[in-house]
Order: C-alpha cells, then structure tokens, then sequence
C-alpha cells in the first residue's frame, strides 16, 4: 500500500463504482418521479449535483484514508523481502538517579519519564521499514535488552514500563559500559549502517578502557536528561545532569551532544545523520491533502441526506384562494314550484 499510483487506483475503482450506483439509482427514480416529486415530476434543480458530489465524495475519502494509511501504517511484511540496511542502538541509562522528577519543559516528569519522551520522538521520525532497533540498558554494568526488532509496542514496553533497574546490582552508574555493549552489538553490521544514541543524566563513573568504535557505527548522539543546573538530592548527594561529562563522551565518540531536559531532538539533527533514513519530507504534506481530502468526503457523504430531506423537496405550487375583501357570490336560488302545479300534483 506503499504506492502512491495504486492508491490512486484505488480511489478511483471506487468512485466509478459509486457512479455505477448512481446511474442505477438515477433509473429507478425516474420511474417514479411523479409518485416521489408530484406533479412537477422532478426536484428541485441544485440537486442534479448530488450524484457527483457523492461520487466525488466516496472517491476523496477512499484515497484520504489509503494514503493515510500508507505513511502511519506499518506494512504487514517487514520480514519479507530486502531485508533493512539500518540499525538504531539506544543505550539507556537506568541508574535510580533516573527516576528523579526535575526533567521536562515544566520541571515535573521524571528523567526516566523525559528519555522515553526523546526516544519516541526520535522513532516517530525514522523509516522503521528500513530500520531495525536495539536497546542496551546500563547500571552498574551493561545489557542488551532487545536486538534488532522493528515492533514499536515492544520497543515503547521496554522504555516505558520494564522496571529494569532491578536486573542490576546496585552500585554507581557506568555510562561506559553501555558503550561498550553497544559496541559489542555493532561490530557484526556492515559499514556505516548503525547509529548510537545514548541517553543519560551522565552521573557516571569516569571513562576506564573504552574501545574504538567499529566501522558500523556511522553515528553518535549523546543526549543528556535532567536539569543541568540544579541537583535534587539521592542517596545522600545531590544529582543533577552532568553535561560536562555527556560532552566528554561526545567528544570521545566524535558525535553530537543534545540537551533533551527540554527540548525534543530537532528534526535537522537527525537529518544530518548518514544512516537514520527519516520519512520522506513529502510526507507531512502528503499527510495534510489525505486529511483535507478525507474532511471534504466525509462531509460531502455525510450532508446529502440531510440537504435532500430539508430542500430538496418541489416547491409546491400556490393555491389559488381569494382575497378577504373579494366580493362573496351569493348561491344561485332555487326557483320554487308553481301553485298550479303543486294543485294538480
């Protein structure tokens, strides 16, 4: 349903099958014009526009709701075919730090909350049809969570409801040794097709043996969670995001920092990777004609019937009543019988 020509097909199938039905429909009625409309025969003359308007109607709300569903639907057959050449790792920091609530552009969700939030802006933006997701999580050391999956709903499970702290033991964050597994996941894919995305408050160890990235990895986005300027306390210390050390690991990597407390990744960044394959920039305008298209035809459809019931009706001819001051003609008088002749009867 990817094709835009096939959609158009589509559409237009069905708008010649609703004309079909209207020039049937269009044949019965004239058989019984005078019983439906009276002596005129017919009705009133605006609605000779109707059988195209419902045509024009059916058709513009087929292709609004194809292309629809053909830019936020996810094809059925993702695992058949040429199978993907991107790849998206998304380390995630799941210390207790993390469950601080001082993120957000009002200060109330929590850091845990807010990369969810940066996550899933940045997987409404991708092509999932060329892309497959991965999930590190780190703590006290570092684990894969998922490989390689295109299936949002278990992506949005992981990143919004697994209590995943618990699969650590406690101890201080390693931002590192998430990295490192990310590394480890990466090294098998071809050359310039991954992406990197970490996501932390950077309250972490200091940087111990961190490898070189592989040729698979094409890019690095750190992005940093929490407010960078004043710490809430936990276990005896005040934790804020530290932004030094995020850039620190940018830097390393070669990639980009982005402070995400506030503020979603702008789609121009993610644009300048060379491996996130976006939507196509037609597509939120592409989106906006299938909306105006499915308006339009919903409406045309859904008014007709009330538009013929109140003014479609024949204007009903006057009737022809005299005046109040019209002069009453008195009834012609019987003559009554004469004598004679009620004598001789």
């Amino acid at each position: 349903m990817n094709s835009p020509l096939l959609t158009l097909c589509i559409a237009f199938a069905v708008a010649l099958l609703c004309a079909l039905g209207e020039w049937l429909h269009a044949r019965r009625v004239r058989r019984i014009a005078l019983l439906a409309f009276g002596p005129a025969g017919s009705p009133r003359r605006w609605t000779r526009g109707i059988p195209v308007a419902r045509i024009l109607g059916c058709g513009l709300a087929a292709w609004g709701l194809l292309t629809l569903l053909s830019i936020d639907g996810t094809p059925a057959d993702l695992t058949k075919g040429k199978p993907p050449d991107r790849h998206l790792i998304l380390a995630l920091d799941v210390s207790p730090s993390m469950y601080l609530a001082d993120s957000g552009p009002d200060a109330k969700h929590t850091r845990r909350q807010r990369a969810a939030e940066v996550m899933q802006s940045i997987l409404d933006r991708i092509d999932l049809t060329r892309t497959r997701v991965s999930i590190v999580a780190f703590y006290s050391t570092a684990r894969p969570v998922v490989t390689d999956t295109f299936d949002l709903a278990v992506v949005n499970n992981i990143i919004n409801d697994l209590p995943l702290a618990q699969a650590f033991k406690e101890g201080q964050t390693d931002m590192y040794a998430g990295v490192r597994e990310a590394i480890k996941l990466a090294q098998r894919w071809q050359p310039g097709s991954t992406t990197l995305a970490v996501i932390s408050d950077g309250d972490t160890l200091p940087e111990a043996g961190l490898p070189a990235l592989p040729a698979a990895i094409a890019d690095v986005l750190v992005i940093g969670v929490g407010n960078p300027y004043r710490g809430t306390e936990i276990a005896g210390k005040a934790s804020k995001q530290d932004a030094s050390a995020l850039k620190h690991l940018a830097a390393r990597l070669r990639g980009l920092y982005h402070d995400g407390n506030a503020k979603h990744l702008p789609s121009d960044v993610l644009r300048s990777l060379n491996m996130l394959t976006l939507r196509e920039d037609q597509a939120p305008q592409l989106r906006t004609f299938a909306l105006i298209a499915l308006t339009v035809g919903g409406a045309c459809l859904a008014l007709v019937s009330p538009l013929l019931a109140m003014f479609g009706a024949p204007v009903p001819a006057p009737s022809r009543r005299r005046g109040r001051n019209a002069p009453v003609t008195p009834p012609t008088a019987i003559p009554s019988p004469a004598p004679e002749l009620i004598a001789a009867s």
